[in-house]
């Protein structure tokens, strides 16, 4: 079966990899400084803390602002994450409605009131929310998702805080981890404390002396266990040094099927995405062609069913949200990473013609 998302690593990134694990320190330590620091400079931002998730991340947005209770607006298009953070941090939940070819919050749907406290925006697919828009509506905390933006030009322009995911199946994957950016020098040190229990200083720096330095204090009772650690901090800047390698690989992919599907007339084609993080289409007949191409062996899958839809999150639908209801149910994503051979890319771009056409191109 070719798989929708693989993640893929290189030689040098196993012996740094060994090199590591013979080293001794598998915690937090130098190797997450390296990353930070080289995170930072590569997206261009003053601070960059990486953690043990990016839904990690996201929460730690929150709780450096200081935000608890409140209305939090997000997307319905989007992994469960983006909602959840808001309730673990006392907040209500609100859904709004997206644009149809973006897929991204749409600010036009965006109702601000007095109890919203924050809004996580979402660069859906790689694909970049008007950020600009919402900041001109709401002069709150806005989080902006880059968790499919790994790295799309114009990220992180008009929005407060930034968060970034390396799960496996992400453009720069990892197996899990993400990361945290900010210009905010005070907010920083908040995330550091934050991402262990509220100590300000860890372990590794408490070891840079000759002599260990065992006292240390804690800050905050609402701080969480979520940094990152050197094991998978050398695996992190493997994949950092492979990115633009990696996603120009994507963005081929994306030419050719855009390419093969333009003329079949019951597609319709994703907008650009830089980073490609997912090839998702628009057909009528979704759920046949999923059906038709898993007897081919190739995978699919949908990005995403909302959370609109999911029997928990339904509380969250205060308005209508008539694009969502509308685009979700014709969405399938193709395979697209890094370990796709262009005689897949042939197979999958047959196959799909001639469940649309009755014979291959």
């Amino acid at each position: 079966m070719i798989p929708v998302l693989r993640p893929t690593i290189d030689q040098q990134t196993k012996e740094d990899l060994l090199k590591t694990l013979d080293s001794g320190w598998w915690g937090n330590g130098p190797k997450t400084a390296e990353f930070e620091n080289r995170f930072a400079e590569k997206v261009g931002s003053q601070y960059a803390l990486a953690t043990s998730s990016g839904t990690a991340a996201l929460d730690l947005c929150l709780k450096a602002h200081g935000i608890r209770g409140g209305e939090l607006i997000t997307t319905p298009m989007t992994f469960a994450a983006d909602a959840a953070v808001g309730e673990w941090n006392g907040m209500e939940v609100t859904f709004a409605d997206i644009e149809e070819e973006s897929l991204c919050l749409d600010p036009a749907a965006v109702e601000i009131t007095p109890e919203t406290r924050a809004i996580i925006v979402v660069n859906s697919h790689g694909r970049l929310a008007n950020v600009k828009a919402l900041r001109e509506k709401f002069d709150g905390l806005i989080v902006e998702d880059n968790a499919h933006a790994m790295f799309t030009p114009g990220v992180c322009q008009h929005s407060d805080i930034a968060m970034w995911s390396f799960h496996a199946v992400k453009n720069l994957p990892v197996g899990d981890g993400g990361m945290v950016t900010t210009d905010d020098e005070e907010i920083y040190h908040r995330l550091k404390s934050l991402s262990w229990f509220g100590i300000k200083t860890n372990s590794y720096e408490r070891t840079t002396s000759k002599k260990y330095n065992w006292d240390y204090d804690i800050e905050t009772g609402d701080g969480i266990k979520g940094y990152m650690n050197d094991v998978t901090a050398t695996i992190a800047l493997g994949q950092l040094r492979r990115i633009e390698e990696l996603n120009a690989h994507r963005r081929a992919i994306q030419s050719k099927y855009n390419e093969a599907f333009r003329e079949i007339p019951q597609i319709t084609l994703p907008a650009y995405s830089h980073t490609v993080q997912y090839y998702t289409m628009r057909c009528p007949d979704r759920d046949a062609l999923g059906d038709y191409l898993a007897g081919k062996e190739i995978a699919t899958s949908l990005h995403y069913k909302p959370l609109s839809e999911m029997s928990y999150w339904k509380k969250c639908v205060k308005r209508p949200l008539p694009v969502t209801d509308r685009v979700w149910r014709e969405l399938i994503s193709l395979p697209v990473h890094g370990a796709l051979t262009w005689e897949q890319v042939d197979l999958i771009i047959n196959s799909v013609r001639e469940f649309f056409t009755g014979k291959a191109g």
